[in-house]
């Protein structure tokens, strides 16, 4: 019995090791690849020795170490028993076969690639990744990754408002994917990028070369509603037209001259003197946060202190002139204010394409986290 007792448990404490690295990988502990290895090592074997290779390599191929990855995957292959590990471990290094070369050729590129594209989805401004990303492509236009690569350069321009740009790089990576799947994939986001962006004709070709019909047909739904947004815009843009003339009128009859009227204007009144302050606040907050949403707010502040302004001057002016701002007329000046203000954010909020996103927040309400 005291030999049995003293006697080590290699099956419990590879379990209990296994099940401390796992824990270590799901909290996305960068420790936890050398927690699997170290199991992979150890001796006795147990049979939790090929899983922990298995899975440090997974883990490996993750962070983008190729290298390391291959080398785990091996030790895998050569310690198991096991027909369904050892084939799982071979379809892992099948697929980094794919994109770092038969013989690892593009190991450092695809590594690079990974950080730059976690560079790029990352918190921040991503131009400075996007840019190395861009440098690293055309440096090797043969990689094999290339097209999955400027997926992502279009992605992180496109978050960035570089629409145009971000349309480019989606047309390169169509045409530099070489396989069925990836041109599939290529022509779908491209037919996504240009209905987001209201190159309407464009989107409408790209759609017919998508080969899934059930993907046609969400497509041929998105083209029909960015056509109706499309003339709500231009419906928008009269609706502003027409109160612009309105308002020069109003400025106009509240002036004794075309020169007092510009003196009127020269000076803000004191809706722009309490509203400037609070709107700078608000420019300067959204810009520590996502680059569309400050550029949006930053031009929606700028419309609400131009209304403000031009609304103060006009009333400003009929009080000068002894007209009575009675409760209709007050009523209908804020009313058409309000309709200025809401038509400048629409098409503020409608030129990022970030509509979508305004609908699911007020839908489902603010991220948490």
């Amino acid at each position: 019995m005291l030999a049995a007792a003293a006697d080590a448990d290699p099956e419990g404490d590879g379990d209990r090791a296994f099940r401390e690295a796992s824990r270590h990988a799901a909290a996305g502990d960068a420790g936890a690849i050398d927690a699997y290895e170290a199991l992979g090592a150890a001796r006795p074997v147990t049979r939790w020795t090929d899983d922990a290779w298995l899975e440090a390599g997974r883990l490996a191929v993750r962070t983008g170490d190729y290298d390391r990855a291959r080398k785990d995957l091996e030790q895998a292959i050569a310690i198991t028993g096991d027909d369904q590990l050892s084939r799982r471990a071979r379809g892992e290094l099948d697929r980094i076969a794919r994109f770092t070369g038969a013989t690892g050729q593009w190991t450092q590129v695809a590594t690079e690639h990974e950080k730059l594209a976690d560079r790029i989805v990352a918190k921040g401004d991503p131009r400075s990744a996007l840019r190395e990303l861009e440098a690293l492509i055309e440096a090797h236009p043969q990689y094999p990754r290339a097209a999955d690569a400027m997926l992502v350069i279009a992605g992180g321009w496109e978050r960035d408002g570089a629409a145009d740009h971000a349309i480019e790089w989606l047309t390169r990576a169509k045409a530099a994917a070489t396989d069925p799947i990836g041109h599939e994939r290529a022509t779908a986001e491209l037919a996504r990028a240009l209905v987001r962006h209201g190159e309407l004709d464009r989107a409408s070709t790209e759609i017919d070369r998508v080969q899934d019909p059930s993907s046609r047909r969400e497509f041929a739904a998105k083209l029909s509603s960015a056509r109706w947004k499309r003339a709500l815009r231009w419906m928008l843009w009269g609706v502003l037209a027409v109160l612009a003339v309105l308002s020069g009128v109003a400025l106009r009859r509240g002036s004794p001259s075309w020169r007092g009227m510009v003196r009127r204007l020269a000076r803000p009144p004191i809706e722009v003197m309490f509203l400037v302050p609070i709107a700078l606040v608000l420019i300067v907050i959204a810009q520590t946060g996502n680059p569309l949403v400050a550029r949006a707010v930053r031009w929606i502040a700028i419309a609400g202190v131009i209304v403000a302004w031009i609304s103060g001057v006009i009333l400003d002016g009929s009080r000068a002139a002894g007209r009575a701002i009675g409760l209709r007329r007050a009523s209908l000046h804020a009313t058409l204010a309000a309709l200025a203000v809401a038509s400048a954010a629409y098409l503020t909020i409608d030129r990022d394409q970030m509509i979508d996103l305004v609908v699911e927040t007020w839908r489902e309400g603010p991220a948490t986290r």
